[in-house]
């Protein structure tokens, strides 16, 4: 069989793990490589030229719209024209064209990934990307393409009384998602200053598509904590909250695959607030919950909008607890957000703009583009909204396993010790050998 794998940065190195004991196996394996800094030691690599000033032809199809609306090089570090889409459109076509792979893997978090995922379903080419599943922990889901719809899976199952106390686990909030528990190295001086020259000399090598200038983004990075500033100044603590009906929305960290390929279109969370606000009757109050960690998603705009609308909106502060949060919130709004699986599992009513398996639970609605909320938002309070028996919880966890794999997906950088851990290299085998069962 061949096997594609797609550079994506540190990811790189898991792959190189995997694409060994595919070699093993007797595969060939392939690679498209966007960055020729994170170049793998393999044969049969495709190192895709830097873009040269020449005319292309560009058809704005909605898939390359897609990826133009939700580029980080775009939105954020001042890139200012999308002509580098279509040369790499072309350049990813000629090589899947010669490759024609039987599968590939890859992330769908840059632009190259998410033209070679589109160019994979235009030759009917199947593209897995191996992410967490968030909950249960210590599990990822091979996904399909660019969307939260799992492939195929390891079928495993809890016995009943396990499932029924993480159940019990995750509504108490005993229980983390993947995301906050897998344990980060952290970088030596010596570590971060060979990533610093490392992603600099690719940047000046040419780079500069997935790669922001060192100025650029250091730049960048003070206006936006300016930002987190004034956020903070007009935030107030939840014990200063009145009663009454609250809606929250917390904010997902951007840029960030989870929203801005997952949640598309409604990756713009200003608009997503926007629309929040239009369905909102009389005295209800919408909160809006910080990630602890906010990046780029605090923008002027966002700030603007939130000063004038100060008698519907409450700013939360970045320490409030979710805990706390929790007791006075009626129903959660969220894109893509991990919260929506903990509403679930707490019958906490939740408002969902993406889709994923959580949008099939009866408690979790999946808000069509044109819909409005307020019908929802009246339902939950005369106490309508559908709730689930813990039975239900449970065949929901069920099929959270089944469809996942046991391991963590390291990297070449902050998770690298992932994958020199014997033991998660060993889940990690197992569930790539599997995957390929039935091909």
């Amino acid at each position: 069989m061949k096997i594609l794998f797609v550079e994506n940065r540190y990811k790189t190195g898991l792959w190189e793990v995997i694409a060994k004991e595919y070699e093993k196996e007797g595969h060939e394996i392939f690679w498209i490589v966007q960055n020729p800094i994170f170049k793998p030691s393999f044969k049969n690599v495709t190192v895709l030229p830097f873009p040269k000033k020449k005319r292309l032809e560009k058809i704005y199809t909605p898939e390359i719209q897609k990826i133009i609306n939700g580029n980080r090089g775009m939105n954020y570090f001042g890139i200012q024209s999308d002509n580098f889409i279509f040369w790499y459109e072309k350049e990813i076509e000629k090589a899947l064209d010669v490759i024609m792979p039987d599968l590939a893997f890859g992330e769908a978090t840059l632009f190259h990934e998410l033209l070679v995922i589109n160019a994979c379903k235009r030759r009917s080419i199947l593209y897995l990307n191996p992410s967490t599943t968030r909950y249960p922990n210590n599990r990822f889901s091979f996904y399909l393409y660019d969307t939260q719809v799992p492939y195929k899976g390891s079928k495993d199952l809890l016995s009943n009384d396990m499932a029924l106390k993480t159940v019990e686990a995750i509504q108490a909030r005993q229980a983390l998602p993947d995301y906050m528990t897998v344990l980060r190295y952290k970088l030596t001086g010596l570590d971060w200053l060979k990533d610093k020259l490392r992603l600099s000399l690719s940047y000046y090598l040419g780079e500069r598509y997935n790669t922001p200038s060192p100025f650029v983004k250091r730049k960048i990075n003070s206006h936006y904590a300016k930002n987190v500033l004034r956020w903070e100044e007009i935030a107030v603590d939840t014990t200063k909250i009145k009663k009454g009906f609250h809606v929250l929305y917390a904010m997902q960290m951007q840029p960030e695959a989870n929203i801005d390929v997952w949640g598309y279109p409604n990756n713009n969370q200003t608009q997503v607030i926007q629309r929040i606000l239009n369905d909102l009757k009389g005295s209800d109050k919408l909160l809006l919950k910080p990630n602890p960690k906010s990046k780029y998603e605090i923008s002027k705009e966002l700030l603007d909008l939130v000063k004038s609308n100060s008698e519907r909106i409450i700013v939360l502060k970045h320490s409030s607890k979710m805990a706390d949060v929790w007791l006075i919130t009626d129903v959660v709004v969220t894109v893509t957000g991990t919260i929506a699986i903990e509403c679930v599992f707490d019958n906490m009513p939740v408002i969902m703009l993406g889709e994923a398996l959580h949008t099939r639970q009866k408690n979790c609605y999946h808000l069509k583009a044109d819909e409005s909320m307020q019908p929802i938002f009246d339902q939950i309070k005369k106490g309508g909204f559908p709730k689930m028996s813990s039975e239900e919880k449970v065949a929901y966890l069920q099929e959270l396993m089944q469809t996942s794999f046991e391991g963590t997906n390291g990297d070449g950088l902050h998770n690298s010790h992932y994958l020199k851990d014997a033991r998660n290299l060993t889940k990690l085998k197992t569930a790539y050998t599997k995957v390929l069962y039935g091909f």
